[in-house]
């Protein structure tokens, strides 16, 4: 019977999680700051021109002006957690040589670099007149975002640290 999928054999965790988590946790920030602006200008734009007297539409768009000002920073910090704790389950399981940390800290080097430009990115976004309003309901998230090349920085240490100094792996085979 012929397979359609390759077996995955020796597959290996990468060095490259950094350098997704800190796009993604960048990207995640930019879209929930535009889908928030956007949620609440739109409900309360759609409350003033329905004019309802009814107290549940009235409610229903009240709650969407709630979502986009409180949730959507909270779900950008569980996506932030969740995605730091993969980073760290993936540096424990990785097997790894001491030769490879030249490669990790280029890496991480890079990483930084991509914190610095998608943290600018942010801020141009977050200076912008008509976001003025829903950034300022997220400013702990504005300052995660401006201090990402440091959170980089410090995320790419620990990970270095749990990459190559955990025990019993002192002979690993290079690959």
């Amino acid at each position: 019977m012929r397979r359609l999928v390759p077996p995955k054999k020796d597959k290996r965790g990468d060095f490259t999680g950094i350098l997704y988590m800190i796009v993604s946790i960048a990207a995640l920030a930019m879209v929930l700051l535009i889908g928030g602006y956007i949620a609440k200008n739109t409900s309360q734009e759609l409350k003033s021109a329905i004019g309802s007297d009814s107290a549940e539409v009235n409610k229903s768009f009240d709650k969407t002006i709630n979502v986009a000002e409180n949730t959507l920073p909270a779900v950008w910090y569980v996506v932030f957690a969740s995605m730091l704790l993969g980073l760290f389950i993936t540096a424990w399981f990785m097997p790894t040589h001491p030769i490879m940390v030249a490669p990790f800290i280029i890496l991480l080097v890079i990483a930084i670099i991509v914190g610095v430009a998608m943290s600018n990115a942010y801020e141009k976004l977050y200076e912008q007149d008509a976001l003025t309003d829903m950034a300022s309901h997220q400013t702990s998230i504005d300052f995660i975002m401006s201090k990402l090349p440091y959170m980089a920085a410090i995320i790419g240490v620990i990970t270095l640290i749990i990459t190559f100094a955990k025990p019993g792996r002192e002979n690993a085979p290079i690959s």
